[in-house]
């Protein structure tokens, strides 16, 4: 083989490899961007981004005025739908110009602004003693709280303990803020009167 015959082997074969090492490195990134896409073209999903454990915190209103407090044992944020879970929570009325409400249950979830929250497992809302009125325990298996409006709702059976009298029936809401408690059907009452103040 003459020198120059090998040169051009040489030179061909050299230009060949750098033709397949191109192609191979175009087709591994073309699989790359196939697989993963862009990352903002890919949907969320409902995966937590973060949790929190052991907290407390307080909402405020427009004023700067404290509206009401939320403890819960674990806090569960989710970047989807900015949903958050809690376990245990525990939901207090700060408004110094009506009864304190707390509101207990075994788990809750609130949606992305937090002013609906909805409890389930063993729900218990307290309405402490105020101005003559006896105290008042709402007790279910599921309601939702709104906290912009004071509202607690439930299609659910309710047991309502005002006092020495107790009401069930099924489908309520009550209002803090109008002082009202409304039960939809089955209701069934045992009254106690007051004691007489004789």
């Amino acid at each position: 083989m003459t020198p120059r015959l090998y040169d051009r082997l040489a030179a061909g074969v050299s230009v060949a490899l750098l033709l397949i090492l191109a192609g191979a490195t175009w087709f591994l990134v073309q699989t790359s961007l196939l697989d993963a896409g862009p990352a903002d073209a890919r949907p969320p999903t409902h995966d937590p981004d973060y949790f929190v454990e052991d907290l407390v915190f307080t909402r405020i209103n427009a004023h700067g005025h404290p509206v009401f407090r939320i403890a819960a044992n674990r806090m569960v944020h989710f970047p989807d739908d900015r949903t958050s879970e809690f376990e245990h929570p525990v939901m207090v009325s700060l408004d110094p110009d009506r009864p304190r409400v707390t509101v207990r249950a075994e788990r809750g979830s609130t949606d992305a602004d937090g002013n609906e929250t909805l409890l389930t497992g063993n729900v218990v809302l307290v309405r402490e003693a105020d101005a003559g009125e006896p105290a008042m325990t709402i007790r279910t298996d599921s309601a939702t709280i709104y906290s912009e409006t004071e509202i607690a709702r439930t299609d659910r059976p309710v047991r309502i303990e005002r006092g020495d009298s107790v009401l069930t029936g099924v489908g309520m809401e009550f209002n803090n803020a109008a002082r009202s408690l409304q039960v939809e059907s089955r209701v069934q009452l045992t009254w106690q009167p007051p004691p007489s103040s004789r």
